[in-house]
């Protein structure tokens, strides 16, 4: 008599999400909260009708929450393919609370100028909100270069896969592309070059702008090179990986110069 067997090999999705709380239990509770959190900010935008650059007050809070919820999940999720005596290491038992501690803090103050109907980013009208504006930028950067150190740290056990190469390039990748646009689009005080200053007239829910140059876009895209070149890696081929991170340098590049030249990338 022939018995009939199902495999007991987990779904990609549950086989992600276990390497995530498995990583780190800080990291699994905060994707978590932060998600829930997101919906919150969501469900606010029915029922304050108060307005900051012509959206919902409550808009940046929720793409906020739900962006650091995405890297820090990714962050989790890579941290799996390092091995159990370098996840425990001193420095990644420093370097995660302290990136969790950034994204909290930057968090708070986002939620707090919401909730006042005020502008958090490019918010320097007084001598306090320029220091907290340029303590959340310095969180920023620390958020960044720990996603970076994580990328570097799986970069020298490479040779164990091709999704570790993967979440080593996508990391470094993200921290990279995505750092230097955010940095330009801090340094300019503004994400909008010409065209309607009022996120009014936006793409939805991301808001970019449809008549004018949005650094945003060069930021979002390179940023996200740390879950698109992962992707790649589901082909199991190494060329794939490459060609994925490569392209996200071009399009990166290429929207980042049609953003600084003015031209918007979606017209209505």
């Amino acid at each position: 008599m022939t018995t009939l067997s199902v495999s007991a090999t987990p779904s990609l999705g549950a086989d992600i999400l276990a390497r995530i709380r498995n990583s780190s239990t800080f990291l699994w509770w905060t994707v978590l909260a932060m998600l829930g959190l997101a919906l919150v900010c969501v469900a606010l935008q029915f029922v304050d009708t108060r307005e900051v650059n012509g959206v919902s007050t409550w808009l940046k809070p929720a793409k906020f929450f739900s962006s650091l919820a995405i890297q820090f999940a990714t962050v989790g999720w890579a941290l799996s393919y390092l091995p159990a005596a370098e996840q425990k290491a001193r420095m990644m038992r420093m370097a995660i609370p302290l990136m969790l501690l950034m994204g909290w803090g930057e968090m708070a103050y986002i939620s707090f100028r919401a909730a006042r109907a005020e502008a958090s980013h490019f918010n320097i009208s007084t001598p306090t909100t320029q220091l907290l504006y340029s303590l959340m930028g310095v969180g920023a950067v620390l958020m960044l270069v720990i996603a970076g150190t994580v990328g570097a740290r799986l970069w020298r056990h490479r040779r164990d896969g091709v999704m570790t190469e993967a979440a080593a390039v996508g990391l470094i990748a993200g921290a990279v592309l995505g750092g230097f646009a955010g940095a330009y689009v801090g340094a300019q005080l503004s994400h909008s070059v010409g065209g309607d200053l009022s996120d009014a007239t936006g793409t939805g829910f991301f808001g970019w702008s449809t008549t004018g140059g949005d650094l945003r876009i060069a930021h979002f895209i390179g940023m996200h090179a740390a879950q698109i070149v992962p992707l790649a890696a589901l082909s199991g081929r190494r060329s794939l990986v490459w060609v994925a991170a490569l392209l996200c340098a071009l399009i990166t590049g290429a929207v980042f110069a049609q953003a600084v030249l003015g031209v918007p990338l979606f017209r209505t």
